[in-house]
């Protein structure tokens, strides 16, 4: 009964099985009610049948004022799944004062991996955005999980005119030991460096973390290296080790989502790469 209240209480319920009998991962169980709807599974490529991709829909106009909107992901062990949204999330304008909540709490198992690549969150003017992430990781779990902010509709000549947005993600063992956390608050109209020359040219910024038990991060860190940026887009990249875990937190600046979007592909391809697993194809949504 208690976990049927759990479930119910969740915008976005998804659990991922194993079928240990056949070696493939299957929708377990799924609870969807407004403003998302979820993709029917789907195969990521025609030689990798060990990993289901699905994609969110939002039904919504985007993120309004005093939404709170929670999204639970469970992964079995051995299950592999690929996540992401169908198109980028609009955190539309709000009354001062008042903000939109979204709250994820993810579950990965004994050799699960999760990749879940977000679609930019695009921040209207005066639109303010609390998140939090809390994940359960079991030691041989995978992990990957990318976000990409947008402070305006550039386009329309709007550039940090939001209120905030603030992110927190912990990282725990299954028995609740913490082994990492991250904190980012960015401001809006109170930003005093948002007219800095690195904020005015690479306005995009993306956040990437990384937790891989089996990968090598000198080989990651070295195959990361031979990104090469084509034509005149500008970009800039850190990495940094994870603590108490094998994983990478990689912080992007860039010019447009689209230089952005290629790296976060690269990132994937070469984990992918040392994983044995194959590069990610178009993906279609």
């Amino acid at each position: 009964m208690n976990a049927a209240i759990e479930i119910l209480d969740k915008h976005l319920f998804l659990w991922m099985g194993y079928d240990c009998q056949n070696g493939f991962p299957y929708v377990r169980r799924q609870y969807v009610t407004y403003p998302y709807r979820l993709s029917r599974p789907l195969a990521l490529a025609p030689a990798d049948l060990n990993q289901i991709y699905l994609y969110i829909m939002n039904s919504s106009p985007g993120l309004l004022a005093k939404d709170n909107l929670r999204i639970a992901l469970k992964l079995d062990a051995g299950t592999n799944l690929y996540l992401t949204d169908q198109a980028a999330t609009k955190v539309h304008s709000m009354p001062v004062g008042e903000l939109a909540k979204t709250c994820y709490e993810i579950e990965v198992g004994d050799k699960a991996s999760l990749e879940f690549e977000c679609e930019p969150l695009i921040f209207y003017p005066d639109s303010a955005l609390e998140q939090s992430i809390n994940v359960k990781l079991h030691p041989t779990g995978q992990l990957f999980i990318s976000e990409i902010i947008v402070p305006g509709r550039l386009a329309r000549g709007e550039f940090y005119n939001f209120q905030y947005y603030f992110s927190r993600m912990e990282v725990n063992t299954p028995s609740d030991d913490l082994i990492f956390a991250d904190t980012m608050r960015l401001e809006g109209k109170l930003n005093p460096f948002c007219h800095s020359k690195i904020f005015s040219v690479l306005p995009i910024i993306a956040n990437l973390i990384l937790v891989l038990p089996e990968v090598e991060l000198k080989k990651l860190s070295t195959e990361l290296e031979s990104f090469i940026v084509h034509g005149k887009s500008a970009i800039a990249l850190a990495s940094s080790p994870l603590p108490n875990c094998n994983g990478l937190i990689i912080r992007v600046m860039a010019e447009s989502t689209g230089i952005i979007k290629i790296y976060i592909q690269h990132v994937l391809n070469c984990v992918r790469k040392l994983r044995n697993r194959p590069a990610l194809p178009e993906i279609p949504k």
